[in-house]
């Protein structure tokens, strides 16, 4: 028996994305190995040394051998940490790649089966291509192009003020959050090629699912189908000034940085109990805007603006949904959620 449309939802957005974020959480905390404390526990002891030497971060420094000695010391901790993470993140990652391959066929499969009632045989998982592998061993450079910069920071010529001292140790620290940033993109990416297997396998459509809370621009994209090889249209957003008219097409998911949509095997000879899955999915990114499901990265304007492209474009939106937008374009705010 298929699953109903809210079911399967909840089976992607809920138990599928949670096995891929735990995933990357796992590989993520065996990159960073206590990074996050490392570097907070430098900058306190930088900062103890600053304070020791020249009264407290509001003080200029004096020049001379106690500044030399303090930038030297941050610059060897700085080069020590980002050089043990650039050597230990790719193999981290390339050892996730075909875990993550494996799943995607798995969830595939099992979508498979939620959707059309029917028990079909996995796929052959794929092995891990050279794009793969290459995105993989690409966080070195990532780590070693921000080693550079907070080295190029942190030096005696550039550092008079804790202000800037701070600077060149942010720019370090910054590795790590692009370190899981990646992490994330590249697992993605490998557990799509996993769902892509099963799609070719058994489906003659791709149908993209986004997160309940996505952005505007992937809310454009969910509910939307693609044959195997096809691409989606490019530049797709909920978004006006982020809509692109001559983007190229897309392959897939992942569409940005920290992207958790997906593509999910797909017949329209399915059935599914109430409202087509699709036509859920929609309805779904309709109520994401109008309620303004937003996560902190993204602006209230560009949601208001999606709300506004949403009342002029859709004719047949759902009472509640249109009474709620029509509330965030007269007051230029969303209700906080009941």
């Amino acid at each position: 028996m298929p699953y109903s449309s809210d079911r399967l939802t909840r089976l992607v957005q809920d138990d599928h994305t949670g096995e891929v974020i735990d995933l990357e959480n796992r590989l993520a905390g065996r990159a960073m190995r206590g990074s996050d404390r490392a570097f907070e526990e430098l900058i306190r002891r930088v900062l103890a040394a600053w304070t020791k030497a020249f009264g407290g971060p509001g003080q200029s420094a004096l020049p001379g051998d106690v500044l030399r000695r303090i930038i030297d010391t941050a610059r060897a901790a700085v080069r020590r940490l980002l050089d043990d993470l650039a050597g230990r993140a790719p193999g981290i990652l390339q050892d996730g790649l075909g875990p993550a391959l494996a799943m995607g066929v798995r969830q595939g499969a099992e979508f498979v089966r939620a959707a059309s009632g029917r028990r079909r045989r996995e796929p052959r998982v794929p092995s891990v291509g050279r794009a793969l592998r290459d995105e993989a061993r690409r966080i070195r450079d990532m780590v070693v192009e921000r080693r550079d910069r907070a080295l190029h920071l942190l030096h005696e010529d550039r550092v008079s003020r804790w202000s800037h001292m701070l600077a060149g140790l942010g720019a370090a620290r910054a590795a790590l959050p692009a370190i899981r940033a990646h992490i994330a993109w590249v697992i993605n990416a490998a557990v799509h090629e996993g769902l892509d297997a099963v799609v070719r396998a058994t489906a003659p459509l791709r149908l993209w699912v986004a997160e309940a809370d996505a952005c505007v621009r992937c809310l454009a994209y969910t509910g939307r189908s693609a044959r195997p090889g096809e691409a989606f249209p490019g530049g797709l957003s909920w978004d006006p000034r982020q809509r692109k008219a001559r983007a190229a097409g897309v392959d897939g998911p992942p569409l940005h940085a920290h992207c958790r949509c997906r593509t999910v095997p797909w017949s329209d000879s399915w059935t599914t109990e109430g409202v087509p899955f699709p036509l859920a999915l929609q309805r779904e990114a309709h109520r994401s805007i109008a309620y303004g499901r937003a996560r902190p990265s993204e602006s209230r304007a560009a949601r208001i603006r999606a709300v506004r492209e949403l009342l002029l474009t859709e004719r047949d939106l759902l009472p509640a949904v249109q009474a709620r937008a029509r509330t965030a374009v007269r007051t230029g705010r969303f209700a906080p959620a009941a």
